[in-house]
């Protein structure tokens, strides 16, 4: 039986569990578009930007564990998505980029928004943000060459993929390819390593777990408190990683990086005997620009599934390669009935959080903002964040529960990326309330994407920090040099922007209303434009300080 290869590609990506694809269509795009009428399972999101495009898969495939399927037209269509596709790539999320592209017969002539290695070379620049980027050339082997895309995508280290379609190939006629299904990749666990592992963590006697992003799936979670609660072992977690272990839970210790607590370098500069990091790359902003806190008297372990992220930043005794639910579940087969765990240690939490300072004239402060989500807001709601000054308080006072959820797009640190973010994982998880925290800056870029969510009635709550101004770069920039440029924006009613869209929206200027809105149960979405001191702010800024520090002549290459 024969058929479109548009048709047939639409197929694999069914195959593969895709029900919702995201974009913004065009003339090179469009036979995909043309063959989704056919497919009418398959729901279509139209964005307001191809960059919120991905970023909306992004947050669909982190709830889901489906593809977060991109499609774009050619030329500005491609380029358009490159930050948010960059961003699935930083985080390790499955995302699928199918972009349209002008005809075989009309490469190398300058055909408008051609992408083909004679003109700006999409496959090429996409190549850098991603773990697999081809055009598909010719008909016969397209169905093959998406799903190998698709298996790349989940292969390993989770990542995005590109593919170039063009559109003569895409309107092609073929026969029909069998499908295959989606493919699982396996991990060769090393049964010794992770018996010593074991050993060694049993036998510390201040032992440390620092756990990242690649702990996030649910299997991720529970592995890691099975594991911290057998050994007794404190648990700080990334920036990125803020929400895979409970934070009302007796052995979390708090956050390390960016928006951290003290309650992890004062445990840190006590001494630890054997440190676990699992499932994170060790970046600056989750170890302080590098620390040498971050060390071990008698071993330094790692778990990660990737062999590349292994030692990459801190020596290391012994590294563990493979998903993080896989190696601790076999690292606890190892468990002796004669071992005893330690105890859990003094509760209810070992976390230190920052004296709150109030505004000398009354207002609200981003820290009491934040503390008024942890009062109203449900315990299974997912939080999302990206980044400004309002990031370091969400992470050093949020609390998220063992049920809920904290997701922040901060390998490539996208302002605004939180919003489209929350929109997409509404849309996977909507049963679940999601509120997006977000500056008035990154609202400016992206809040367009509000419109989208309006139009699907998803209950999102975005909370706008709003002072007219980019506040992070304002207070860094003082920081650094003893002085700013104007970073100061005209006053924007993002209550009333909110509005004339169909979405809910209100000014806020006090604790009492915030808790109450933040309480009520919307049936869509809804923009609370809170209005702050901007001058109260989190102390403490590490980030400020590792600027310091690479700014320096120490670090002149």
């Amino acid at each position: 039986m024969k058929g479109t290869v548009a048709l047939q590609l639409v197929d694999v990506l069914r195959d593969f569990g895709v029900d919702v694809v995201f974009g913004i269509p065009g003339g090179a795009i469009s036979a995909l578009y043309a063959a989704l009428l056919e497919r009418p399972d398959v729901r279509i999101i139209t964005t307001k930007h191809e960059s919120t495009a991905a970023f909306l898969a992004i947050g669909y495939a982190i709830a889901t564990g489906r593809p977060g399927v991109v499609l774009t037209t050619a030329g500005p269509g491609i380029t358009n998505a490159v930050t948010g596709v960059a961003s699935a790539f930083y985080e390790g999320v499955p995302v699928v980029h199918i972009a349209g592209e002008v005809a075989r017969s009309a490469f190398g002539r300058g055909a408008l928004q051609e992408g083909s290695p004679a003109g700006f070379d999409a496959v090429a620049i996409m190549r850098r943000v991603t773990k697999m980027s081809v055009m598909l050339s010719h008909p016969g082997p397209a169905t093959s060459v998406l799903r190998k895309a698709l298996s790349t995508a989940y292969s390993g280290r989770r990542g995005p993929v590109f593919v170039s379609l063009p559109l003569d190939v895409a309107c092609a006629s073929v026969d029909a390819q069998p499908l295959s299904g989606s493919v699982r990749t396996t991990f060769e666990i090393d049964s010794d390593a992770t018996r010593r592992a074991l050993d060694m963590l049993e036998r510390a006697q201040r032992p440390l777990i620092l756990a990242g992003a690649g702990t996030r799936d649910l299997s991720g979670r529970r592995a890691l408190r099975r594991l911290a609660e057998h050994v007794g072992a404190p648990v700080c977690v990334t920036t990125k990683g803020k929400g895979v272990f409970p934070e009302d839970h007796p052995l979390f210790l708090g956050v390390l990086g960016f928006g951290g607590h003290d309650s992890v370098i004062s445990y840190l500069e006590r001494g630890v005997d054997v440190l676990l990091a699992v499932g994170s790359g060790l970046n600056d902003f989750t170890t302080n620009a590098w620390s040498p806190l971050l060390r071990a008297t008698r071993a330094f372990l790692q778990i990660d599934i990737d062999s590349a992220q292994l030692g990459k930043n801190y020596p290391i005794d012994l590294g563990l390669v493979g998903p993080a639910d896989q190696v601790i579940g076999r690292m606890l087969e190892h468990r002796s009935d004669e071992r005893v765990s330690k105890p859990l240690g003094r509760g209810p939490s070992l976390v230190e959080t920052q004296p709150l300072v109030p505004s000398p004239s009354g207002a609200l402060t981003t820290m009491e903002v934040v503390l008024a989500m942890n009062e109203a807001c449900p315990r299974d709601a997912v939080f999302t964040a990206d980044m400004g000054e309002h990031l370091s308080v969400a992470l050093h006072y949020l609390r998220v529960s063992e049920h809920g959820d904290f997701i922040t797009c901060l390998g490539f640190g996208s302002m605004g990326s939180g919003i489209a973010t929350a929109i997409g994982h509404q849309l996977g998880a909507p049963q679940r309330r999601t509120f997006a925290i977000c500056g008035d800056g990154g609202f400016l870029m992206y809040g367009n994407e509000l419109a989208t969510a309006v139009q699907h009635g998803l209950r999102v709550t975005f909370v706008v920090m709003n002072d007219s101004r980019l506040n992070m770069v304002h207070h860094g920039m003082h920081d650094l040099f003893g002085r700013s440029p104007d970073f100061t924006t005209s006053p924007v009613d993002f209550a009333m922007m909110a509005r004339s869209m169909g979405a809910e929206g209100h000014v806020v200027r006090t604790r009492l209303d915030l808790v109450r809105l933040l309480s009520d149960e919307a049936d869509g979405p809804v923009v609370l434009d809170v209005r702050f001191d901007a001058d109260v702010r989190l102390a403490g800024n590490q980030r400020v300080a590792a600027l310091k520090q690479f700014g320096s002549s120490e670090h002149d290459g």
